[in-house]
């Protein structure tokens, strides 16, 4: 074998060894790609688990607290709550008769937005926050729902109260 048989074959054999190496290179690349992409859609399916949990789990809480307040003073609130024909959403509306200044309260639990709604309109002013539903605990909801009732909060306001700070 003359040199440049040797030298082509060393070649060949070197451009073999490389494309080996780009395929096992690109497999590997496509690989962890595949598992990047399996563990994303594994915890994006883990938070929306989470997200039905706690929507579930607020809707349930909110209804019995809204219940609640009806049977302690039926003749001071006004309560209306339900699911939206879709099921997506929890609403819940909680007006205070013959309180001053004059109150209500709308929360809105909306599954598949992943929000938190709620908005008081009142006779001192109006107030809006948004929240995501796994920043809301139960007892935030407790606390929002007892400001409706909390007659010296609302005496001398100039204003909604602030809303209660999620943990």
């Amino acid at each position: 074998m003359s040199d440049f048989e040797a030298a082509l074959a060393e070649q060949l054999a070197r451009n073999a060894d490389l494309e080996r190496q780009r395929a096992e290179a690109e497999a590997e690349m496509d690989r962890v790609r595949a598992a990047q992409e399996e563990a994303q859609r594994s915890e994006a399916q883990r938070l929306q688990q989470e997200r039905n949990a706690r929507h579930a789990e607020l809707a349930e809480h909110l209804s019995s607290l809204a219940k609640q307040l009806k049977r302690a003073s039926p003749t001071s609130f006004i309560v209306r709550t339900g699911w939206t024909q879709s099921g997506e959403e929890f609403l819940a509306k909680i007006s205070t008769r013959q309180m001053t200044p004059a109150r209500s309260l709308l929360v809105e639990l909306d599954r598949d937005d992943d929000e938190v709604l709620a908005r008081w309109h009142t006779g001192v002013g109006n107030a809006v926050e948004l929240w995501r539903l796994l920043e809301v605990t139960p007892d935030l909801l407790s606390r929002l729902v007892l400001q409706v009732a909390d007659d010296t909060l609302w005496r001398n306001a100039n204003g909604p109260p602030p809303f209660p700070r999620s943990d």
